[in-house]
């Protein structure tokens, strides 16, 4: 393992944070608001951020070789899986700093939540947070939500050759995602243009609608990165605008689409992006969740009126489908198939190369046909089958990766939740909080549900979900491989 070039490229990110610290820095200079007592204002406490981490990002990239040019996927893993860790630790100083997050454990599991577009927050009064520490929590979520790695490929297109490895670890979908570009630098680019474009354009949309604009920047940038933080304890509720929940679930529902869709709409593509399965699939889960919702909360009486609860249902269900944790109801509330239904569509989430979190709609499309393939090998087992999606053929090594990794997000889950279970979580919380961390919703059921938040739960609960979120922003390879002896062998 070469632990210099590691170190070095983890150096050359901190710079790019100090850089992007700028921003949450200009807005608290803008707004100037009185310290918490006792604590730093957040100025000084952005300044000291900005300062520690180019300083620290300085020295690693100067005074380590970087030996680029012997980078392997093995230092393409820790790179990424070290560089997410690092830059949630220095992320996290403002939180503490200001006093925001009394403990460091807390502002690192904010941080953290930020950066893996999970949108769990130990925040008990948002609203009650300085501006500039509400601009950078969903600033973290945008940064996340496209990848660290992902940007500074944009911008320093030289990281080395092992720049491939660093782009499948960190993008949403892994192995499955395909480049728009034969040069990797080239589409990181055009994901990040057309993440911007469309950041700006909902912004333009949520001012139009009565937003003001700083609310309608932090929740841009909390939609599209599929991340789910408000400026308000409400969330997306505290308006209670149908124009701006509107305008908020069709960035949601896009975001939840392969930006390499969205670049074939741009080129104009059209027949590309509706015979594409997995988006036809993504849509029809939408359709079908939507009506089913709506459906239940009109059959038990929980919404009499169909206009609020097709509202209320397609909000809910895009939200949790595209694992961005929005709310403008207490589903905690509704009736348990509902429940059940969104705890399940959390474990499924958007599409590959998408913002959104979770397990991915291509794996399960791939995951059936695996399913089929072995039904009708039963009935024809000399045949021979081939497992397509759409024009794609998927190779053995890709179907036995879907396999595991959906093994690995299952029985992660399960683990984190014995082991929140042995510090007295119940078993909604328990259940629930582990999976929507593990799929980086954030929201989930009884404790942790739309009107709680994971204040309450033990430290080394905490810690424990913020490995979730790592693992499940990560897509879980990237960080186990950290665990395992013969990665650091030579």
């Amino acid at each position: 393992m070469n632990i210099k070039a590691i170190f070095n490229v983890i150096g050359v990110l901190l710079v790019l944070l100090s850089v992007l610290l700028l921003l949450p820095l200009g807005v608290s200079l803008a707004m100037h608001q009185p310290p918490l007592p006792s604590n730093m204002n957040e100025t000084n406490a952005f300044t000291f951020t900005l300062v520690a981490a180019l300083g620290f990002g300085l020295a690693l990239w100067r005074f380590l070789p970087p030996g680029l040019e012997k980078l392997r996927d093995r230092e393409g893993f820790a790179i990424v899986a070290f560089s997410w860790i690092v830059v949630s630790l220095f992320g996290a100083l403002p939180y503490w700093l200001t006093g925001v997050c009394t403990h460091f454990i807390d502002a690192f599991f904010e941080s953290m939540s930020g950066f893996t577009t999970t949108g769990a927050s130990i925040l008990v009064d948002i609203e009650s947070s300085p501006k500039g520490i509400l601009f950078w929590r969903s600033m973290t979520q945008w940064i996340g939500g496209m990848g660290i790695i992902v940007l500074s490929l944009a911008i320093f297109p030289a990281l080395g050759v092992g720049s491939t490895s660093l782009f499948r670890a960190e993008i949403p979908g892994g192995a499955t995602v395909e480049k728009v570009r034969p040069r990797l630098a080239e589409t990181a680019k055009i994901l990040w243009k057309t993440y911007v474009v469309l950041t700006c354009i909902e912004i333009l949309f949520l001012k139009w609608a009565g937003m003001s604009f700083f609310d309608a920047v932090c929740h841009s940038f909390s939609t599209l990165s599929t991340g789910g933080f408000s400026t308000y304890n409400a969330s997306v509720g505290y308006f209670d605008n149908p124009r701006i929940e509107l305008i908020i679930v069709l960035f949601m529902f896009f975001s939840g689409v392969n930006f390499a869709l969205h670049h074939q709409l741009i080129l104009k593509n059209f027949r590309t992006v509706i015979s594409n399965p997995e988006f036809r699939l993504y849509t029809s889960l939408v359709c079908m969740g939507t009506l089913l919702i709506a459906w239940e909360l009109i059959r038990t009486s929980t919404e009499s009126n169909p206009q609020n609860a097709f509202r209320q249902a397609f909000f809910t269900f895009v939200s949790i489908n595209t694992t961005t944790g929005f709310v403008t109801a207490d589903y905690d509330q509704w009736p348990g198939f509902i429940r059940i239904l969104l705890l399940g569509i959390m474990m499924v989430g958007g599409c590959s190369g998408s913002t959104s979190g979770s397990i991915k709609i291509i794996r399960y499309l791939i995951l059936f046909k695996i399913a089929m393939r072995e039904l009708y090998k039963l009935v024809h087992p000399r045949a021979i089958f081939h497992i397509k999606v759409g024009e794609r053929s998927i190779t053995p090594d890709e179907q036995t990766n879907v396999i595991a990794l959906t093994f690995w997000f299952t029985g992660l889950s399960a683990l984190a939740y014995i082991i929140l279970s042995f510090m007295n979580v119940d078993l909604t919380t328990g259940v629930s909080a582990s999976i929507a961390t593990f799929s980086n919703t954030g929201p989930g059921l009884g404790a942790v549900g739309p009107t709680g938040n994971y204040a309450d739960l033990p430290s080394l609960g905490k810690i424990t979900l913020i490995g979730t979120m790592l693992l499940g922003r990560l897509e879980i390879y990237g960080v186990l491989l950290l665990l395992l002896p013969f990665t650091w062998r030579k």
